[in-house]
């Protein structure tokens, strides 16, 4: 699961990054709202926490942005102000939760989680053909076989079954599940697909290739 920090106060920022980093998430940030927007605007994310108050461009005006061109990542604002007429602007311009500083990290934790969760059936979080995905397990059921799979083998199974009959580029499925870190002409997403198929998809009946372009899961 991959996570946008836009926050302009380092020292939070960087506390933020390394416990979620612990706890298993990728993260990217952005140290003002210009930036924040243009890797919105770029990748992919599970959940963006951000900042209501940033240099160049708010984080009202973020959330707007995104509303407008149809992006639907969670939001948690991170915010000083505590006033209600704040909140409700927050929640207004499409924030899905909103959180005052100072913060404790466990509840910054668990409300990541229940905005990731919101909507998704309980318990199992995707379904399809014989397979049930529990994504926080790193687990697929095939029917009474339990398959266990690394964390990045289930990013890419994930990201593909979210993207349902779309053809995902590698550098796509790059931005997404791994870092930002990673060497884009690196062989590590075809590696991954490899060992997805391996264990759960071994005759391509829903991860195909597409020549050229990229992977598409098909149902």
């Amino acid at each position: 699961m991959k996570i946008l920090i836009v926050e302009d106060q380092d020292e939070l920022r960087s506390l933020v990054r390394k416990f979620l980093e612990k706890n298993g998430y990728l993260i990217d940030e952005a140290d003002d709202g210009e930036k924040g927007l243009d890797l919105i605007l770029t990748n992919g994310y599970d959940c963006i926490l951000l900042d209501l108050n940033l240099p160049k461009i708010d984080g009202v005006d973020i959330a707007k942005r995104m509303k407008e061109d149809g992006i639907v990542t969670p939001i948690i604002m991170l915010t000083a102000r505590s006033q209600i007429y704040d909140k409700l602007m927050g929640f207004d311009s499409g924030a899905d939760d909103y959180i005052t500083k100072p913060f404790d990290m466990k509840e910054l934790l668990a409300r990541i989680k229940a905005v990731m969760s919101r909507g998704k059936s309980k318990g199992v979080n995707i379904a399809f053909g014989k397979y049930e995905v529990f994504p926080e397990k790193n687990l697929v059921k095939i029917e009474k076989k339990d398959v266990i799979l690394s964390n990045k083998e289930m990013g890419v199974l994930e990201y593909l079954l979210q993207n349902n009959d779309r053809i995902i580029s590698a550098e796509e499925l790059l931005e997404h599940v791994w870092d930002s870190e990673i060497d884009m002409f690196s062989n590590t997403v075809k590696t991954h697909i490899k060992t997805l198929r391996q264990k759960i998809d071994p005759n391509k009946r829903y991860i195909k290739t597409v020549r050229g372009k990229g992977y598409i899961y098909e149902n």
